[in-house]
């Protein structure tokens, strides 16, 4: 299974607050939440995006302290991710260190924002205002599920700020072992 997620945004290099990977998640889960509705998941939507798990069947839902989360890559379905990542920024190409940060720590916010939190609160000391969607869609259970990565670096030609960005995530979802609950994907 292949798509791509498209992040626009502010990507915080070193010591990125948590809060911020909160923002990032937060702009991936609509993305998410549609292509659970698209072929191939929707035929397997109901089954797995149940919680409780129905009888006998498998479901990717994932509880952290009252919230729920639903990453489509997950151990319980074998499977994994390649990701491919175009990141336009504002630094010309080559340039590596940059007032926005490097690109790996960039890239390290960036993955930890595509995985379920460690905890529901994760970095944060209160509830956001507006509520958490349940189920959160998130595209990896951990961020250990990714056996490639690939990046490549543009420059953003539009104005913005130093550290914006507009990314796009081409993944491939693939499987370790073919089972009857990942079958469709």
């Amino acid at each position: 299974m292949e798509f791509r997620l498209i992040y626009e945004g502010p990507l915080h290099g070193q010591g990125a607050k948590s809060l911020h990977k909160w923002e990032i998640r937060r702009t991936l889960h609509p993305q998410l939440k549609r292509l659970w509705r698209e072929h191939p998941l929707k035929n397997a939507a109901d089954r797995l995006l149940a919680h409780p798990a129905l009888p006998g069947q498998t479901s990717v839902v994932v509880e952290k302290g009252g919230l729920l989360f639903a990453p489509l890559v997950t151990q319980r379905l074998n499977l994994y991710a390649e990701l491919s990542v175009l990141l336009f920024r504002q630094q010309p190409r080559g340039t590596l260190i940059t007032d926005g940060g490097d690109i790996d720590n960039r890239l390290k916010t960036l993955l930890d924002g595509l995985r379920v939190p460690h905890g529901s609160m994760e970095g944060r000391t209160e509830r956001p205002e507006e509520p958490d969607p349940l189920p959160f869609f998130c595209l990896l259970e951990d961020d250990s599920l990714v056996s490639k990565v690939t990046v490549e670096s543009e420059q953003l030609l539009r104005p913005a700020k130093p550290d914006e960005v507009v990314a796009i995530i081409s993944v491939h979802v693939k499987k370790t072992m073919l089972t009857h609950e990942n079958m469709a994907l």
